[in-house]
């Protein structure tokens, strides 16, 4: 068992170790005091005479020097609480005491914030340039965006649509010039090719009624004189029945050959055989006058005379009709190959007149194309120099995103370092310090800093409380020792 000795030895430790805790506090009110004290001459920018620094130390600095002067009066305060005997006199130092505890607990808290502070210090100090970075980044892709007019993309896309706007207009001029030429080839009237063949065919066919009308008149004056000639020239029948034959036969061969012929060497044919028909005609002719004598041959003569009148009258009778349609026929064909001929000329003035235009058109393509390459080059040039400074201002932006990159890996490096940040980890469970945002931390650092200040605050009063109540109140069995 404890004698009254060692408890009064106990009781004695207890209050040197509350002074000693105490005594701890008020310096550590006493440095919290000098620091802002010092921090209030080095940051105050309003007066720099010798007097207003000087000032601004002393004001800033004495409120926490008398707070670390009012630290050491808990002690006493306690003592007296616990020595004296009046209610309202223990109520009122124990009022004291508590409002000295609550002086202590926000000093605690204040050197527990202000260490935290400078802990922060660093990573606000990144946070800060980060953002700075964030600004000249902004302002760099900015003077980027300025720069960079047009690309090279923008390039290419405007010289595609410049060189589509030049083919899509050429290939509009081509088309109207050949809807042109093709509006003046469909007015061509061709109707001729059919109506003027038709009118020669009509004047053809008109053409050997007349020489069937002719064939039948000049048989009949023949049939007539006939008989009294082949009496008289009996001798010559055999002679001429031959050439009859032979006239017969061309008259057939003139027959097939009209048939078989054109339009165009119809007439040439028909005048071929009319010369033969006339050849043999007059050779019978002859015959009949040579062998004819008397007057028989006078009375021949006579009739041959009146046959050759009725058949040269025929003959010029019908021939001038022939002769007319011959003409006609003639002037129809001649106007068949005009109208060609005019055809085929609009054809190809139409042509001309088309290629001349498309020409024109595809000259004014190719000046149209020199000026875009003018325009193309000179736009490449542009966009080499915009390129360059684009090229400067990116490395500057690269350069800028590295420095970002390392203040994020020291943020990161020295919120691992920091107790409050992984506590605020540990407690609301996220997966890295980075993801713990200020009021995570605030509220963390809260319940730390206050529980440990409210341990140091209350500490000292009770290690006073205690050694005093040892000194005031010893045990019984200790008071019989004694």
């Amino acid at each position: 068992m404890l004698d009254l000795r060692n408890t009064n030895q106990y009781a004695s430790f207890l209050v040197r170790l509350a002074w000693g805790v105490e005594i701890i506090a008020a310096l550590i009110g006493l440095t919290i005091s000098i620091i802002v004290a010092v921090s209030a001459g080095l940051s105050d920018q309003f007066d720099e005479s010798f007097l207003g620094q000087g000032a601004s130390v002393l004001v800033a600095g004495l409120p926490f020097l008398l707070v670390a002067v009012v630290e050491l009066c808990k002690i006493p305060l306690t003592f007296a609480f616990i020595s004296v005997e009046s209610t309202p006199w223990r109520l009122l130092f124990l009022f004291f005491v508590l409002f000295l505890c609550l002086i202590t607990f926000e000093t605690m808290f204040n050197g527990f914030e202000r260490n935290f502070s400078s802990l922060n210090y660093a990573i606000d100090t990144y946070k800060n340039e980060i953002d700075d970075i964030d600004a000249e980044q902004k302002l760099v892709e900015w003077r980027i965006d300025r720069v960079q007019t047009f690309t090279e993309a923008d390039l290419v896309q405007d010289i595609d649509q410049r060189q589509g706007k030049i083919d899509a207009v050429y290939s509009a001029s081509v088309r109207n010039a050949r809807r042109s030429a093709e509006k003046a080839v469909e007015g061509i009237d061709y109707s001729f090719r059919e109506q003027i063949p038709q009118e020669i065919q009509a004047l053809m066919r008109r053409r050997d009624i007349y020489y069937d009308q002719w064939t039948v008149e000049r048989e009949g004056i023949e049939s007539r004189f006939s008989g009294l000639l082949l009496d008289n020239i009996s001798d010559s029948r055999g002679e001429k029945s031959r050439l009859l034959t032979e006239r017969n036969a061309l008259q057939a061969e003139m027959t097939e050959a009209l048939a078989a012929a054109s339009f165009l060497t119809r007439t040439t044919v028909e005048n071929k055989y009319r010369a033969l028909i006339n050849e043999k005609d007059a050779r019978i002719a002859d015959i009949t006058d040579g062998y004819l004598g008397g007057d028989a041959i006078v009375q021949q003569s006579q009739m041959e005379a009146q046959l050759k009148e009725q058949l040269a009258f025929t003959a010029a009778k019908y021939q001038g009709r022939i002769n007319d349609i011959n003409g006609l026929i003639e002037n129809q064909q001649t106007l068949l190959l005009e109208r060609d001929v005019d055809v085929q000329n609009t054809l190809i003035n139409a042509e001309k007149a088309a290629q001349s235009r498309i020409n024109r058109f595809f000259a004014m393509k190719k000046s149209n194309e020199k000026k875009l390459d003018a325009h193309a080059e000179e736009k490449q040039a542009e966009l080499d120099v915009i390129s360059e400074s684009v090229y400067t201002l990116e490395e500057d932006l690269l350069a800028l995103r590295n420095a970002k990159r390392r203040a994020a890996t020291n943020i990161n490096h020295l919120i691992n370092q920091n107790q409050i940040y992984r506590l605020a980890m540990y407690a609301y469970g996220t997966d890295r310090p980075s993801d713990v945002n200020r009021g995570m931390i605030g509220i963390v650092a809260f319940v730390w800093f206050g529980s440990l200040a409210l341990i140091a605050s209350v500490t000292g009063v009770m290690l006073a409380l205690a050694g005093f109540y040892l000194r005031r109140n010893p045990r019984p069995d200790e008071l019989a020792a004694a």
